[in-house]
């Protein structure tokens, strides 16, 4: 159990929370939301013991254990990724080199007395490490990483040699993989791909800790929240259910509470009516103190502020043909590395196209070439009549004027634009009031994102490319995003991993493998309906197909592969034994351990340790043999 009690963190005058209480026990899946600022990642960092909190108390059931996962991780690391997951924690390490130097005492010493304590302590640090190497084995590391998207290649390559996304993906494998009782995630689907993310839910849906997870994907929140942990300015409120139940409540909640401030208002105004009237006369003044001191205990009614769906009045694009883009027998390679072979596609006039597929497949490489900002090696790409075409990514973050204020930025970007209009679409980017003369020097990440997104709106482009537009975006501002997308009136290529966006916007679905284009007429939920039916359709064939007649060389070929799997198999097989048999001396020697009185003398003490020593070695080199032997008959299994 996780108990929060009082919870309070500010730094100088500003506060970020005050108050926080809640219990989590094992099962509970807490979404923590809240506008970027609001304390989310300083409630974690409290929690994990990172950050102190101002006033509060955190209880912790005793032996629970916490692993935050942070946004950013810096890492050097030599050791393979493989090697990194299976590291072991320092207090097995120290009950392994305990166990080392017990049975050298025990091969030492001649104290009758002394060994009878170290046989014990033995068997205790036997039976740990047992409960360890069954709880924490080399497979499940291996699923693990292969869930979050790693190749088996990958497995043994260093930490460091991997990309920023990639080693944030390493540290969510580590921390999944070492089984903590409270999982802190830190916006952990930042860095993966739709496949890793399903993945990544099914995993945490049967998950028995307890878990505190922020995250801007709203589809990821539905799918594994069961409660919501919400920081709202002046309030912070924790609800049953997912994100979507959170906002139905919230919606009627603030029904309730406009109804109520409205009731306190006109209670307010018939109250002062009164003191206004009667103020100057002298009969009446008890009364009129009296009805004052009154009106001083109402407690106003704060009500927060929704988002809303807006409709935007950006300019209205020049018309283009029918076919608006086309790319034919399209060659791309970095170095050595072919990424798109002989690619064939084609955009047509309103088409909001989703590219969807798996890290490495080749999707932002083909909305380069689409969009013109990368050259490929041959084929051509062909714009239709009247386009014109523009391209979203975070480099434009980088282009943004840092002296400019927000309306100048707009302002340069479209100068026959009316000022109350920019005005109005930065209302709709979430930037009101004052907001608009703050400089873009002094902006978070999301907003700057927001106003490179409305510049490039304001353009007046019939073929827009956007590459993870949703980057730095939380979820408010993701909706305003889809809002404007909904809205625009020309043809829209873009890839994402937030599934409400695609849901949302896309009327057609480009699945990208190995470089290829599949084309899926049709939104998001009848692309995933065509995937069950491909599949059973594949399983239905698969009893059908008659299977090619092999040639003589393939015959010879195959003959030899499976007289190379009967003698490694074999040999497995007689390792198996051999680790059996050596195995039960091991634990009938260690039995002998447990009671000194077993040995008439202590030569025979040192000779049985001396003997469990050399038990130990020989079973580690049959099991390093078997586990070659194993590798190699699953690579001919492969091959076969």
């Amino acid at each position: 159990m996780l108990k929060i009690t009082n919870l309070s963190k500010g730094y100088g005058d500003r506060l970020l929370f005050s108050n926080i209480s809640f219990t989590a026990n094992r099962g509970d899946r807490i979404a923590l939301i809240g506008a970027n600022g609001s304390g989310k990642s300083t409630l974690m960092q409290i929690i994990s013991g990172v950050v102190n909190s101002d006033s509060g108390q955190i209880t912790l059931n005793k032996n629970l254990v916490i692993s935050y996962l942070e946004q950013e991780i810096l890492t050097s690391d030599n050791q393979t990724l493989i090697a990194d997951l299976l590291e072991e924690p320092s207090d097995i390490i120290s009950l392994r080199k305990e166990l080392i130097d017990i049975h050298n005492n025990l091969a030492e010493t001649s104290n009758y007395a002394e060994n009878n304590v170290l046989l014990t302590r033995l068997g205790e640090i036997n039976n740990l490490l047992e409960t360890y190497d069954e709880k924490y084995s080399e497979h499940e590391a291996k699923a693990i990483l292969s869930g979050l998207g790693f190749k088996e290649g990958d497995f043994y390559r260093p930490v460091k040699e991997f990309s920023g996304g990639w080693v944030m993906k390493a540290a969510l494998g580590k921390i999944l993989f070492s089984k903590p009782d409270v999982l802190l995630l830190d916006e952990p689907t930042n860095h993966l791909d739709l496949d890793a993310t399903i993945w990544f839910e099914k995993y945490l849906l049967h998950f028995n800790g307890i878990i505190i997870v922020t995250s801007h994907d709203r589809a990821f929140l539905n799918s594994v929240a069961t409660k919501i942990l919400a920081i709202e300015p002046r309030e912070v409120t924790i609800q049953n259910g997912s994100y979507d139940d959170y906002i139905k409540l919230r919606e009627s909640t603030l029904i309730t509470k406009q109804a109520t401030a409205k009731r306190v208002e006109k209670h307010i105004e018939k109250q002062m009516e009164f003191v206004e009237r009667f103020r100057s006369k002298a009969s009446k003044a008890r009364q009129v103190q009296s009805r004052l001191k009154a009106l001083g205990k109402i407690e106003t009614v704060d009500i927060p502020r929704i988002t809303k769906k807006i409709r935007y009045s950006f300019p209205q694009p020049p018309r283009s043909g029918y076919d608006v883009i086309k790319l034919e027998n399209i060659h791309k390679s970095y170095s050595e590395n072919l990424v798109l072979n002989q690619v064939n596609l084609s955009l047509n006039r309103g088409d909001k196209i989703a590219l969807v597929g798996p890290n490495g497949a080749g999707k932002s490489t083909i909305l380069k070439v689409l969009a013109g900002v990368i050259p490929f090696d041959n084929g051509t790409r062909n714009l239709g009549m009247n386009v014109v075409s523009g391209y979203y990514a975070q480099h434009l973050l980088e282009l943004l004027n840092v002296n400019n204020t927000l309306i100048q930025e707009l302002q340069e970007s479209s100068k026959t634009q009316k000022t109350q209009n920019l005005r109005n679409i930065l209302g709709g980017f979430l930037f009101s009031g004052d907001d608009i003369n703050k400089k873009i020097s002094v902006l978070s990440g999301g907003e700057k994102a927001r106003i490179a997104l409305a510049k490039l709106l304001l353009q007046p482009i019939n073929l827009l490319f956007l590459d993870e537009p949703t980057n730095h975006l939380d979820i408010a501002s993701r909706e305003i995003l889809t809002d404007a997308l909904s809205d625009y009136e020309g043809t829209l290529c873009f890839i994402t991993h937030d599934r409400m966006l695609i849901k949302e916007v896309a009327n057609k679905i480009i699945s990208i493998e190995n470089g290829t284009p599949t084309v899926f007429e049709g939104n998001y939920e009848s692309y995933l309906t065509s995937l069950d039916v491909n599949k059973s359709k594949l399983k239905s064939a698969e009893g059908l197909k008659r299977p090619r007649k092999p040639s003589s060389s393939e015959k010879i070929a195959k003959q030899k592969l499976q007289t190379q799997k009967k003698i490694i198999s074999k040999r497995i097989k007689l390792i198996e034994s051999e680790l059996s048999t050596t195995d039960s001396h091991i634990k009938k020697v260690e039995s002998m351990f447990v009671n000194p009185a077993n040995f008439d003398t202590q030569e025979q003490l040192k000779e049985s340790a001396k003997q469990h020593k050399t038990l130990q070695k020989q079973a580690a080199n049959l099991l390093a043999e078997w586990g070659d032997l194993s590798d190699q008959l699953e690579t001919l299994k492969i091959d076969t």
